[in-house]
Order: C-alpha cells, then structure tokens, then sequence
C-alpha cells in the first residue's frame, strides 16, 4: 500500500508527533508498505531527520502565511496525492491539510487525520477565536469528510466522537520500540554538563515548557515537597516553546530553589536518554494529551510516573506502574510527598511493571499490524 503522510514539521523541538511519525513509517515500509512524508522545513519548521526506507518531501513556508501556507506544497500536492492509496493528515489546523484535504477529495482517494490531542477539550477551546473560523474554512470539513479519524487512546476517541463531526473513529495508540530502553547511556553523561545534578535524585519533566503540559502546576508541587526532601532535584528538559522559561526561573529564584531545579533546554537525544537512565520519577500533569511519546519512553526505561487524567493511560495506575493525579498543586504535591518517600528500589519496582505495560501493549511489534489493517479499512471505505 501506498501512504502519504502530512504532517507540519518533522523537527525535534515540535513534540511528539515530530518524534512518533518517522518510526510509525519506518515500521511500514519494513513491512512492506511504501510510505512518503511531506513536510514544511526551514526557519521555525527546522531541519527533518532522514528516514531509513522513507521518502521525505520538504516544503518551504509562504512568508508571512497566517496557516504557514506553502506555494511549493501546493504545487506538488495533487501529484502527491494521485500517487498515493491513502493520506494521512497528522495534526489540525494547518494550510497543508487545507490544501491535501481538497486534492484527496478531489481525487476520491481515503483521507485519514489523527488529531494528536488537538481535539481535547482543552486544546479544541484553545484559540477558540482563531480555531473556529480555521474549521469553518476547511478543517471541519476535512474531519466531516474523513474516511475515518484516528484517535490514539480510547479518552481521546471520546472527546472526538462528542464534537460531532465523523463518528468512524479508530483508536490505535502511538507506539514504541521498548527493546531500545533497556540498555540507556549512563545518568553521568548529563551530570557532566549540569554538575549540580550529582548525588540527587531526580524527578523529570520531560516536555515542551507550555501551559499545556502542566509544568507550573508541577514546579509549584515541586516548591511544597522539596523542604521535606534534601535528596530530590527536578529537571525541566525540553524547549521553551511560548517564552515561559524566564518566569519559570524567575520563580525558582523567589523560592530559593535555585538549587533543587535545573532547566536543561532542548535535549539532544542521547542526553534524553541518559536523563530517563538517571530519572526515579517522571511528572507530566497534562492539561490535553493524545497520547504523550514522553510517558511511553518513561514506561520503556523503567521510570515511575505521576501524570494526570488527561493522559489517557489509566492503564498506569490500574498497573501500578504510577499515580494519576489532577493537575492542581495541592493534589500534585500530595502524590510527590508519598513517592519521593519510597526508596529507589520501590519506584524502580514500579518502573519494572511499567516496562512490562509498555511491551505488551505500546511496542511497535503489537501495533504495527494494527495501523496496517486501519489503511485497508480506509481504502475499502
């Protein structure tokens, strides 16, 4: 089967889909389906990884482009489009499903589009002022007409199939190769670049810097607990994507922790994982999530989690591989009061059955014949 992937940008710094995607891909064309990915690149859309047995197409930015329109995207789309037996639009509200949409329909060829969490209710109101005309213009209809939408966890299918808009939904989670994890560069790695990161435990916020991951609930948790708790240090890993960081530090200096926090910045991905090879906890209290590619790497590598309802994973605490929490302070520092209590051999026993979760229902190996039935599924819609 031919599948073309549309996606914005396929850069580290844009999240999950950006870190999901190639592998979603690649385990395709490994089992012999061919899959291109076209892609914006340039300025804020960065640079896209080269993919082992994928074609991916690269689109510079209209200048000033309000949807970050592309002339050259929209050039080359219907001939993308006729080359294809199904497209599968990743993300909302973007110019390259405006113009994908109409060439797929165009040509009768099966449209797939995975929202990646924007159909949450908390990322659906969002910008509702720019969002709503946005869908009056094209998005709606793309997900009205849809041969199916894609959703990765069963809260997540819900929250779609209340908007109204197609009720032929599928639900495959994202996926990832667990095997990868077990062997993870040495916790030292990191310390060497951020020296005040020795002889501390470590609680990791692994993440865009955003409303949306909760991080200023969970840094405020933070300040309550680490009176009580000398050992603990937490790491704030990931890009500042909305200019948060600066009040972000701001208030650790208030605090006086200075000391206890540590701001990394984007990671490359050896010192990701060298950060889940040293991390004891993982807090990610969530506003809106999919299914975040953060949580599944913690589970993978063997890392206890506190993460919120929205994460679509009661599975972690039905598993007690973590805790589910509100993301509220008060409630968020509760939970991190009992965990960083335990010893290190008690949350590495919960990361043991969070590993174990991940294997049997998150690698690759289970998934991949699942998103391949899903492509059949829509075609012969």
């Amino acid at each position: 089967m031919k599948i073309l992937h549309i996606v914005q940008s396929l850069d580290p710094a844009w999240g999950g889909i950006a870190r999901v995607l190639p592998e979603l891909a690649t385990v395709l064309a490994q089992a012999g389906d061919e899959c291109r990915i076209a892609t914006l690149a340039g300025g804020k859309f960065g640079s896209p990884p080269s993919i082992d047995g994928v074609e991916v197409l690269c689109f510079g930015a209209n200048q000033g482009s309000w949807f970050a329109r592309s002339a050259e995207f929209d050039r080359r789309i219907n001939e993308l489009v006729s080359w294809a037996d199904v497209v599968h639009l990743h993300g909302l509200w973007t110019g390259q499903n405006w113009s994908a949409g109409k060439a797929a329909r165009r040509s009768g060829k099966p449209c797939i589009m995975t929202p990646h969490s924007m159909m949450m209710p908390w990322a659906w109101n969002r910008s509702w002022w720019k969002k709503r005309p946005t869908g009056w213009l094209f998005e709606h209809g793309n997900l009205r007409k849809a041969a199916l939408l894609h959703a990765l966890a069963p809260g997540e299918a819900e929250a779609m199939r209340a908007l109204g808009f197609n009720s032929t939904i599928e639900t495959i989670p994202n996926g990832i190769h667990v095997s990868a994890y077990e062997t993870l560069p040495p916790a030292e790695r990191l310390i060497a670049r951020f020296p005040e990161l020795k002889d501390r435990r470590w609680i990791l916020f692994l993440g865009r810097i955003h409303p949306q991951k909760g991080i200023v609930q969970a840094m405020q948790a933070g300040f309550d607990v680490f009176s009580a708790a000398k050992q603990w240090h937490l790491i704030v890993a990931g890009p500042d994507e909305v200019g948060m960081r600066s009040v972000l530090e701001a208030a650790v200096r208030r605090k006086g922790a200075a000391d206890r926090v540590t701001f990394t910045g984007m990671l490359d991905r050896e010192d990701t994982l060298a950060a889940l090879g040293g991390a004891e906890v993982l807090l990610q209290p969530s506003m809106s999530e999919g299914l975040s590619m953060s949580i599944l790497e913690a589970l993978a590598s063997g890392v206890a989690v506190v993460i919120s309802p929205a994460c679509n994973m009661p599975m972690v605490q039905e598993r007690g591989a973590g805790v589910i929490v509100e993301p509220q302070r008060r409630a968020i520092a509760g939970v991190l009061a009992k965990l960083v209590a335990q010893s290190t051999g008690e949350l590495r026993a919960m990361g043991s059955r969070g590993r174990a979760l991940a294997r049997e229902q998150f690698d690759w190996s289970v998934l991949t014949p699942r998103y391949r039935a899903m492509y059949s599924r829509a075609v012969g819609r």
